[in-house]
């Protein structure tokens, strides 16, 4: 008895050790701003860390399809509402959800918009596991940065100042058109949501309502990613959560794509002619809300004025939206 009691004393001894040395060696490795070459992750995504605390009205959270698709300078412009796009590539909901979370350590928006091809997306419980562990220990998602450490990087204290240029969005004037013959075809059928993603749509749900935001689930017109099961099921998840959903893909009046010109990938993703589109809708809708005030001649937001004209001087001969005043 007394031996398997030592034993077990060693093996907690020796896991208490490897749970101290993880927790040392996170602190050491862990990115301690938000630029690209500390994060390496996501980083134009994680440019809300670097926007000054209780500035941004509206967060954007989803895969791909969103961070081409809606261009948060843009809806400043037209409405002065700070918003800030935190899609990345494959974003799945568990990753969705940790983008909401830290955003409001240094956030408060009052809306929170999710882009619904992240829904989805299939993920099991071993990520959900791993994504924890990495939380827990970052160690185990930075270890790589080991080669670029500096002695004084090692040991100071973590602060977000990086701000990303376009605020998430990815620009790309790419032209490749898209064929649409089946696309958005009427159809009754409904495309399965696994119980893991609902639950997490609800967890996202509760946790805006409790901080006071208002989500509501946007599709981001795509001929490769959207058909009408897809739209069928979030219209009726969405109602059942009690919350607005948005399918520009069943309103090509308001959002007149031109699936021969507004496409960088053959319908995949928008480029920068469709994304004006999208925007400019998204930005009605806010505004139709009633939740959001004009920040455009509030101090606390006059970077955004130096961010669109940089944007617009950057891009303009691709731009409408600005250059059309």
């Amino acid at each position: 008895m007394k031996t398997k009691l030592t034993h077990t004393a060693k093996a907690l001894l020796f896991v208490l050790i490897l749970l101290i040395l993880m927790s040392g060696a996170s602190q050491i490795v862990r990115p301690k701003d938000n630029t690209e070459e500390q994060w390496k992750h996501d980083s134009s995504a994680y440019g809300v860390l670097g926007e000054p605390e209780n500035t941004v009205d509206v967060l954007l959270i989803g895969d791909s399809e969103l961070y081409s698709s809606i261009i948060p300078l843009q809806i400043w412009d037209e409405h002065g509402y700070t918003s800030f796009n935190c899609g990345s590539k494959t974003q799945s909901l568990w990753y969705s959800i940790q983008f909401l979370l830290d955003a409001f350590e240094r956030q408060t928006p009052k809306i929170v918009v999710l882009e619904t091809n992240t829904i989805f997306r299939y993920f099991t419980v071993d990520n959900i596991l791993l994504h924890s562990a990495e939380i827990l220990f970052p160690v185990l998602k930075y270890h790589d940065r080991w080669k670029i450490i500096s002695f004084e990087d090692m040991f100071s204290p973590v602060d977000y100042k990086h701000l990303n240029a376009n605020k998430g969005f990815l620009f790309n004037n790419n032209i490749d058109p898209a064929q649409t013959d089946d696309y958005m075809t009427p159809s009754g059928s409904y495309k399965y949501i696994t119980p893991v993603n609902r639950m997490y749509i609800r967890m996202i749900e509760s946790f805006c309502s409790s901080h006071g935001a208002k989500l509501v689930l946007m599709s981001t017109p795509s001929t490769k990613n959207w058909n009408m099961a897809r739209h069928n099921s979030i219209e009726r998840f969405a109602k059942e959560i009690g919350v607005d959903y948005i399918d520009m893909n069943t309103m090509p009046s308001e959002v007149p794509i031109d699936w021969d010109h507004d496409t960088r990938d053959r319908g995949d993703h928008l480029n920068i002619y469709g994304a004006e589109k999208a925007t400019a809708y998204l930005g009605k809708y806010l505004e139709d809300t009633g939740l959001l005030t004009d920040h455009k001649d509030d101090p606390a937001c006059k970077g955004w004025n130096k961010a669109l004209a940089a944007f617009v001087k950057k891009y303009r001969k691709d731009l409408s939206f600005h250059t059309r005043k």
